[in-house]
């Protein structure tokens, strides 16, 4: 890979991160829409490592489930 490529990688790193921060506030505004509260308030590790660390690509139904198995939160 030549430094022009390795750039080019860089600099789309760069710019898919920054949407991924642009979609991740309207996602966790959403949640503590929902839910009342922010998700690292109550140590919500599942969506944290599934939403910041992209460790997994969650369901609804997989974030109301362990937030209902994890009691932190009432389901509306």
């Amino acid at each position: 890979m030549t430094d022009k490529e390795w750039q080019t990688v860089i600099d789309a790193c760069y710019k898919a991160g920054k949407e991924h921060l642009r979609l991740l506030k309207i996602a966790e505004k959403e949640y503590i829409r929902r839910y009342k509260h922010n998700p690292s308030e109550v140590d919500d590790d599942y969506w944290i490592d599934s939403m910041h660390n992209c460790w997994s690509n969650p369901t609804i139904e997989d974030i109301k489930n362990n937030a209902i198995l994890h009691n932190k939160i009432n389901i509306l």
